[in-house]
């Protein structure tokens, strides 16, 4: 119960529903929001990123109230933004059906010509959803029903306009390269690990092939004192009886040593396949941690992309991704970003840039 937008930024969940594998993106509320335009227009931009590679269908959520020219100029802005593609993909969910005492068709048609013209922008594709009946999966089966079939109009495509694509392909780049750090890293630390546990092992064998070797030494010549002592003319007992307790023990001994040899090439095994597991699930963990820089990542990439687009430069795509990922392997994606955080104030301090184009962005607070 709020009177006032919950949803401040773009959020993502995931899980099957009907029979279905779903993804869905939760954007900042567009009629009751404190967020500004330019803020809502970012996360526009993060949600299309969060979905990638692109939504199959576009959620306008409209609460069963009075339609006012606030809403109004906030659909012209969605149109506006991403151009009449999205009329295709849109599917209007009149919430709080609880509210109607008529079908749903009955009450459109007795609306002003506002809500008319609505319905019939997004192709009279509309549903009505009771917000007090979780357990009412009926409407939610309904809903995936009208979405498939506003697929095979759209030929089981995504959503894509310019903005969208370069925010993808700066998306994979980003991507790529912190799983390629991520992966370096990890792999570093597991080479160390490898490293300090082999030498070790070398250092073992070593000691033991030194064992070995005077074990085997002493095998030698209580075998060969053994051979001359039996070749007397009137041997020892008592003596041959001590030197092949001797041998017997120098034996068990030796083949002591070759079992702790094979123990240790055991060990080295199971170390081997304990570190890939290792490394799997630190690349995992990892990849996991530090989603607050990442999203930092994605949000200056959309304010950036919403900026130069607004300004009408038509190759802004390549002059972005030129500027954010450099031929040079030296330079990291982490710097770009740590510039653009600076350059577009989020947060950082005042400054100014020159784009390759020659346009002057200078910050203060904002971008003036």
């Amino acid at each position: 119960m709020s009177m006032g937008s919950v949803t401040k930024e773009c959020k993502r969940e995931c899980g099957t529903v009907a029979r279905r594998n779903l993804l869905l993106v939760d954007t900042p509320g567009l009629f009751d929001t404190d967020l500004t335009n330019e803020q809502l227009q970012h996360e526009l931009i993060h949600c299309l990123a969060l979905s990638s590679p692109g939504p199959h269908v576009f959620l306008l959520i409209i609460p069963i109230e009075r339609y006012t020219e606030e809403q109004q100029r906030t659909v012209d802005m969605i149109r506006e933004m991403f151009h009449d593609g999205i009329t295709h993909r849109t599917i209007i969910v009149f919430s709080h059906a609880d509210r109607l005492r008529e079908p749903i068709d009955l009450f459109i048609s007795k609306q002003n010509q506002k809500v008319q013209d609505l319905v019939e922008m997004f192709g009279k594709r509309y549903i009505a959803f009771d917000n007090t009946d979780l357990t009412n999966q009926c409407q939610v089966v309904q809903l995936l029903e009208m979405v498939d079939k506003l697929l095979v109009q759209n030929d089981n495509t995504h959503f894509t306009n310019q903005m969208t694509e370069v925010m993808l392909k700066a998306k994979a780049i980003i991507d790529e390269r912190r799983t390629n750090n991520i992966r370096a890293d990890v792999q570093k630390m597991a080479d160390d690990r490898w490293t300090a546990f082999t030498a070790d092992m070398k250092e073992d064998r070593q000691d033991s092939e030194r064992k070995k070797k005077r074990v085997q030494g002493r095998i030698n010549q209580i075998v060969s004192d053994i051979k001359k002592e039996e070749q007397n003319e009137k041997p020892i007992p008592e003596r041959l009886r001590r030197w092949r307790e001797s041998l017997e023990m120098d034996q068990m001994i030796l083949r002591r040593l070759e079992e702790e040899e094979r123990e240790r090439e055991e060990r080295e095994r199971t170390e081997r396949m304990s570190l890939d597991e290792w490394i799997h699930e630190e690349m995992i963990m990892r990849e996991s941690e530090n989603t607050e820089d990442y999203s930092n990542y994605i949000k200056i990439l959309t304010i950036l992309t919403s900026f130069l687009l607004g300004l009408g430069i038509s190759s802004f795509a390549p002059m972005l991704l030129a500027f954010l990922f450099p031929a040079a392997p030296v330079v990291e994606v982490g710097i770009a970003a740590k510039v653009l955080a600076q350059l577009l104030n989020f947060p950082g301090t005042g400054g100014a840039f020159i784009l390759p184009a020659g346009v002057k962005i200078a910050t203060l607070c904002t971008i003036q």
